[in-house]
């Protein structure tokens, strides 16, 4: 291989940071023992630090808001193993890109992913749009099936807040992956219902679109979909039969499907395929530090300014206006809104907003308080200038912020929101 090809020293330790860190987050899921926590977090530091020069703005920012976060819940007498805690729950995503780099760079080898692909994109508007909006949505399930556990079990350790010492609390919510099924896949109909008809409003093209042929596209489509559900199902099943958390069996889930992808779509020889997928897998960590350090920062920083709020009198302000669950939940899917247009995270605002609510005692349905983040959170991805989706649709077509994000997706998440919070607050007046 030439030289220019190679990774110079610093991204190889880099890489290797990352690595370890991925591993040690492993850990500490496994033990919950947050010293490993502590070695995950100090690692991943190290990696951003290491990358420093090719990390976006609005990640360094938020990464030194993280920091100062923790110096002020140190000096404002908070527990230092509080903090440790902080770090153990927002490892998790950031472990997840890791692992989700090695399986992009298994899918990306295979002719299978290239044919699905020119598949999708060479087909008639409504058709195309159909496959877009149905692939991101399973997808979207495998990225967010730890992360929606992972934000509602923060904000329900709030509850130890109002313990006569305050700190992260390990309290586990009700509300499992099945039962909030429905309620989860009611919200996707919606917005899947809604994306349709806004398509459906668009000018129609002028010519009529023929497709081209495309040999082996049908099996290519069921091969990527049946990873997906692979990921999902056998993480599941290890969770139910084995006992392993969730969120740590998705981590070894996802790269061992990758290594079961490369067996089934490149053949022989199995050894060189596999070495070169280590290869090519670690040498691709360090194009997610931006990413990384913007989801673990902005996870970090929601959990210590939770710890910083004042829950006692966050209750007494709640109890005084006799706000029902309803309302809550419209006000925090605005709240929300509104922080992802000031620069912070959506997970930011999903933090605080539902720490807010439960370390103050009110009494709120754990559905209801869900839907309503959840909520909040995929309006905030359209609609802020700083979230990922958002600049990656700006990267592509060179438009403003404004024109992405207000001008084309504004109309949709108002209507979306419009309809998410007229039926919450019609199950805020039955409950």
């Amino acid at each position: 291989m030439p030289d220019a090809a190679r990774p110079d020293r610093l991204s190889t330790i880099a890489s290797a940071a990352l690595l370890g860190g991925t591993v040690f987050t492993l850990a500490d899921l496994f033990s919950d023992n947050h010293l490993f926590a502590g070695i995950a977090i100090t690692l991943i530091v190290c990696h951003i630090l290491m990358r420093w020069r090719h990390v976006r703005t609005n990640a360094k920012v938020l990464l030194l808001l993280a920091a100062l976060s923790a110096v002020f819940l140190v000096m404002a007498g908070g527990d230092p193993g509080s903090l440790a805690l902080a770090a153990s729950r927002a490892l998790y995503l950031p472990a997840l890109l890791t692992v989700m780099a090695i399986l992009r760079v298994a899918a990306m080898r295979s002719n299978i992913v290239n044919t699905a692909a020119h598949f999708v994109v060479d087909q008639p508007p409504l058709r195309r749009f159909v496959l877009l909006a149905s692939g991101s949505h399973i997808f979207g399930i495998l990225l967010n099936l730890g992360g929606l556990q992972l934000l509602l079990g923060i904000a329900l350790a709030q509850r130890d807040r109002t313990a006569p010492t305050p700190q992260i609390g390990e309290v586990q919510g009700t509300l499992g992956y099945v039962s909030y099924l429905p309620y989860g896949l009611g919200l996707m109909v919606v917005f899947f219902a809604l994306g349709w008809v806004f398509d459906r409003l668009e000018p129609r093209p002028r010519r009529t679109f023929t497709p081209s042929p495309h040999k082996g596209a049908g099996l290519a489509m069921a091969a990527l979909l049946g990873l997906l559900i692979a990921i999902t199902g056998l993480s599941a099943l290890a969770e139910a039969v084995i006992g392993i958390p969730m969120r740590a069996a998705i981590l070894i889930v996802i790269p061992s499907m990758a290594v079961v992808w490369v067996l089934l779509t490149e053949g022989r020889p199995f050894s060189g395929n596999l070495t070169s997928l280590a290869r090519d897998g670690f040498r691709a960590l360090p194009d997610s530090t931006s990413e990384i350090c913007l989801i673990g920062a902005s996870a970090f920083l929601g959990l210590t300014v939770v710890e910083l709020l004042p829950a006692d009198q966050l209750r007494l302000l709640i109890e005084n206006v006799s706000l029902g669950p309803g309302v809550i939940a419209c006000i925090i899917i605005l709240l929300m809104t509104l922080v992802s247009q000031l620069g912070l995270s959506p997970m930011i605002g999903a933090l605080v907003c539902s720490g807010a609510i439960i370390s103050s005692g009110i009494d709120m349905p754990e559905v209801v308080l869900m839907l309503a983040v959840m909520c909040g959170w995929s309006g905030s991805m359209l609609l802020s200038p700083f979230a990922s989706t958002l600049a990656i649709a700006m990267g592509m077509t060179g438009k403003s912020a404004r024109e992405v994000g207000l001008r084309w997706n504004g109309p949709f998440i108002l209507t979306y929101y419009a309809i998410s919070m007229t039926a919450l607050l019609i199950a805020g007046a039955l409950l």
